[in-house]
């Protein structure tokens, strides 16, 4: 891709437009409704910005980095039919672009906050377009940034994206819920830390279900009846104890 646009300046558009650039491609500018949000990538990575419609820049390549409820609107804004449009959901299809441009989907797979510095060439990244030659283009694109892409349509897509739901976005509540737990008995969530880390390591070697532990694992009845008691006055985490609990349970009584 010669030239490239990019809609959107979310945590996403934040990353990608970083990672694009690192590897020596050719993002032109950064187009979003708000303009200090454009501004602030724009200016961080030397590339113009805008926020209006009529001052987007020709490109071979434009990426829409939004929420997923933001993409039909931004698709509508680009005003050329002889381009390659994209977006980065996983959780929405190809045809959630409008327009007459050549269509397609570039879905990195991981957590992006503008706080984190990353390695980008370990994120999966999947693809997909409406044909052979722009499916080729964003194969060669995404390997300039990582070492693993992976064509893959929308059904399959969409089940990815619930992994990082199941693996991330609720792995980080459980967090949340134990550091809410450490504070109510003045304990620092940094007690913690050693045993998240062990997790994290442990499964990159094991299998999730070899390296699974616990009184759920074990069947000790009588340590989850402890908790269980515990959380009596709480219903919201006793229901989400009892349910996280009979599933464990339940894959290791086979």
């Amino acid at each position: 891709m010669n030239s490239i646009v990019i809609l959107g300046a979310g945590n996403v558009a934040f990353h990608l437009t970083r990672a694009l650039i690192e590897n020596t491609l050719n993002v032109r500018q950064i187009f979003n409704r708000t303009l200090e949000k454009a501004q602030e990538i724009g200016e961080a990575n030397r590339i113009s910005y805008t926020d209006k419609i009529s001052e987007i820049e020709k490109a071979d390549l434009y990426i829409i980095a939004s929420a997923d409820s933001g993409i039909e609107e931004f698709s509508h804004y680009i005003p050329y039919d002889d381009v390659l449009v994209v977006h980065t959901s996983g959780s929405s299809p190809m045809s959630t672009l409008k327009g007459d441009y050549r269509k397609g989907v570039l879905y990195p797979l991981q957590t992006f906050s503008r706080e984190r510095n990353m390695r980008y060439d370990n994120i999966p990244f999947f693809i997909e377009a409406e044909n052979p030659e722009d499916l080729i283009k964003l194969n060669n694109l995404a390997k300039r940034v990582s070492n693993e892409v992976h064509e893959l349509d929308f059904a399959a897509r969409m089940q990815v994206h619930m992994t990082g739901v199941w693996a991330n976005n609720f792995v980080n509540h459980l967090y949340y819920i134990a550091g809410n737990i450490c504070e109510q008995n003045n304990v620092p969530f940094d007690v913690l830390l050693p045993l998240i880390q062990e997790t994290a390591n442990k499964v990159i070697e094991l299998h999730p279900k070899d390296a699974q532990t616990g009184p759920a694992k074990r069947g000790d009845q009588l340590i989850i009846d402890r908790h269980l008691e515990e959380l009596q006055n709480d219903s919201r985490l006793l229901q989400i104890y009892q349910i996280m609990t009979d599933s464990i349970k339940r894959v290791y009584e086979k």
